[in-house]
């Protein structure tokens, strides 16, 4: 029993009818798809058809575009399938995406994603458009359930001119849940679901109600609770001290002032307690001592939306937040204490303009982190007492050059000064510049083809350059000490790439057939890594990164059948020694096969993924990755009688031939056969 810390493809062009010169080529793609592959998790849903596709409105861009109309690599994954995965982490609900993996093991509480070779504070994670900007050692920042939310964006490749710092790789934008997404033909409503996943016995209740008062106000107060025991791998045996108990919930209140204003509280809680090694990516070892750990995620978000009808220059949004993230740790053996605390204030204010056909989206972001900690014992590290404050200015814009081109240039401006209150002389001021472009041409009804230029940047930590005190101690060999960096270099990245689209639809009749291409070069410079020398642990500069790679992605959709086949590969080289970059995931194929039963109450389906050997490895890495193959089932029940229409079954069989793998790079063996189901009863 593990222990506790006490109590566009838019209508138009998109859409048009394919004249019949197009009828060969049409059959000669259709024909290289003739046999199953995977639910579009590039996009959307498979069950999404095109038109569906059409509606969808991507909005971790800042720009509310159609995602059809997007020349950024944008991945979405909609409530529906967050459902039917009842995954346990955000990283896990994203690993069917091309050039998506997740890293650290199989620690549920410890997963974050990597988005095309690059991982941790390198990835943007933003919540209801509310940056989350907690990084502290080991521990995650990762801490939203999926329970709560609506839907989850994937911004593949650097957005610096969108969000500025952090986005170095991407950004994972999630959204949590709102009555508009719950209510049916009643004002009020509310759900009861329990779920049970086999692999670590996890239990996990959820409920909300939601509903309207009058006509102008909208409410939902949701929460869950789980409990999980010790995860159990591929070869029959338990992962000691991965067991957890995570518990939240939120409240969501908007007010409709009239047509043209709303105001919305968010206030959201999430709890985590494990006991688990102090790096829960690792087993315990004697410089990985085991801990109890309780963490606390707590945020308020106001905003306020003006859209007046009439007006198409203004379309503004005010958002203001404050995130507060507390990390209580116990050393078991030794018997310390730990504690972090991180705590971020903000606003954004946004505005959309449209004159004639061109469209522009423009705002100030401004936040202020705090970070603190405390530390028990001797011969310890001393966590940042830091302040950094970041002010950004940014401007994007959709012009049309002729009848079938777009271009789509922005620029963002940051100023951030940073500084440590302990360290004398430890301020440091800069300013970025974060410039794009992309360009778009509609080819034909049928082909797009876009390509973009990207920059992007990332200040280093408070972490990384204010650490200090002893790292580890060796007996008589003496101790490490880390030694601050408040000189750290921000990281930077240069990152160009080019997409070809293709859609067809009414091949047979009804159906549609879409393909993808990108092919992506990023250029990352000044890497921070941390040096560990014999007495001394320094954040320093290491070096300049080159990472490459290409997404593929075939999906079909005939009457009640679906299918699709991605392919994604990255790879990573050290641009002085050319070297092979290390942690870059193994190259990932994934099929998968759905169908529709009973006028849509019953859906099954099944996703393979193949990830290859990953053999490109950095000359210090002895180790091998072989390949592996998993086989995972879903079945989704939704019936529409009249006396079971409230109630949906979801069922899923992960890893069914309950391979025991472990991914590239990792260092602990992945979960083995995991047998889910949840009942849901609507009200």
């Amino acid at each position: 029993m593990a222990q506790y810390w006490p109590k566009s493809r838019s209508a138009g062009a998109y859409k048009q009818k394919r004249s019949t010169r197009h009828h060969a080529v049409r059959w000669c793609l259709l024909s290289s798809l003739a046999f199953p592959a995977l639910t579009s998790a590039e996009n959307l849903l498979p069950s999404e058809s095109a038109s569906d596709l059409d509606e969808v409105v991507v909005t971790a861009t800042r720009e509310r575009k159609a995602l059809s109309q997007e020349t950024r690599s944008v991945a979405v994954v909609d409530r529906a399938q967050i459902t039917r995965q009842q995954a346990s982490s955000v990283a896990e609900v994203l690993q069917h995406i091309p050039n998506v993996d997740v890293t650290g093991g199989p620690r549920a509480n410890a997963q974050s994603p990597v988005i095309r070779g690059l991982d941790g504070n390198r990835i943007l994670q933003v919540i209801d458009g509310v940056r989350q900007n907690t990084q502290s050692g080991h521990r995650n920042s990762y801490l939203m359930d999926p329970e709560l939310l609506a839907s989850i964006e994937v911004i593949k490749g650097p957005g610096g001119s969108l969000w500025g710092s952090g986005a170095l790789g991407g950004v994972v934008a999630q959204r949590t849940l709102s009555a508009a997404d719950l209510l049916t033909d009643n004002p009020f409503g509310g759900y009861l679901k329990q779920g049970y996943a086999g692999a670590n016995n996890e239990t996990k209740t959820s409920a909300g109600v939601y509903g309207l008062l009058g006509d102008s106000v909208d409410f939902l107060l949701n929460g869950y609770y789980a409990d999980a025991a010790n995860l159990r791998l591929g070869n029959g045996q338990h992962l000691s001290d991965s067991a957890y108990r995570n518990q939240g919930g939120m409240v969501k209140v908007g007010w409709q002032f009239d047509e043209a204003q709303r105001i919305e509280l968010i206030a959201r809680q999430a709890e985590n307690n494990q006991t688990a090694p102090s790096n829960p990516a690792e087993n315990v070892s004697s410089s990985v001592p085991l801990i109890n750990q309780h963490s606390r995620d707590r945020n308020v978000t106001l905003d306020y939306h003006l859209n007046p009808q009439s007006n198409d220059w203004l379309d503004a949004r005010l958002t203001a937040y404050i995130n507060q993230t507390r990390f209580d740790e116990w050393r078991i053996r030794q018997q310390q204490h730990d504690a972090v605390d991180y705590q971020t204030v903000g606003f954004n204010l946004s505005n959309h303009s449209h004159i004639e056909r061109a469209a522009f989206t423009y705002g100030v972001d401004f936040y202020q982190d705090r970070s603190t900690g405390e530390r028990e014992g001797k011969n310890r590290p001393l966590p940042p007492d830091g302040r950094s404050q970041v002010t950004g200015a940014y401007w994007q814009a959709d012009l049309p050059l002729a009848q079938h081109w777009n271009l789509l240039p922005g620029v963002r401006y940051d100023h951030y000064t940073t500084r440590d209150n302990s360290i004398a002389d430890s301020q440091r001021t800069e300013q970025r510049l974060s410039p794009s472009v992309g360009l778009r041409w509609q080819a034909s009804d049928w082909l797009v083809l876009s390509s973009r230029y990207d920059e992007a940047f990332r200040a280093p930590s408070m972490e990384e350059m204010y650490t200090r005190g002893t790292h580890f101690c060796m007996g008589p060999m003496g101790c490490n000490s880390f030694l601050p960096n408040p000189d750290l270099r921000p990281e930077t990245a240069k990152n160009s790439s080019v997409t070809a689209q293709m859609t067809f639809d009414d091949l047979l009749g009804h159906d549609t057939l879409t393909f993808d291409a990108t092919y992506f070069h990023n250029r990352v410079s000044n890497y921070i890594d941390q040096q560990v020398n014999r007495t001394t642990t320094q954040y320093v500069n290491v070096s300049n990164a080159r990472l490459q790679g290409v997404e593929l992605a075939a999906r079909y959709r005939w009457q009640a059948l679906e299918t699709a086949l991605s392919y994604a590969q990255t790879e990573g080289k050290d641009r002085q020694s050319g070297q092979a970059l290390q942690n870059i995931p193994a190259r990932k194929w994934v099929a998968d096969v759905g169908y529709h039963w009973f006028n849509d109450s019953l859906k099954t389906g099944a996703t393979l993924r193949h990830y290859q050997t990953q053999d490109d490895l950095p000359a210090n890495v002895t180790e091998q990755y072989p390949g592996y193959t998993l086989v995972d089932l879903y079945t989704t029940w939704h019936p529409q009688q009249a006396a079971l229409k409230d109630v949906q079954l979801d069922f899923a069989v992960d890893n069914l031939t309950d391979r025991y793998y472990r991914p590239a790079f990792s260092q602990l063996y992945a979960a083995g056969r995991n047998v889910k189901v949840s009942l849901k009863y609507s009200f």
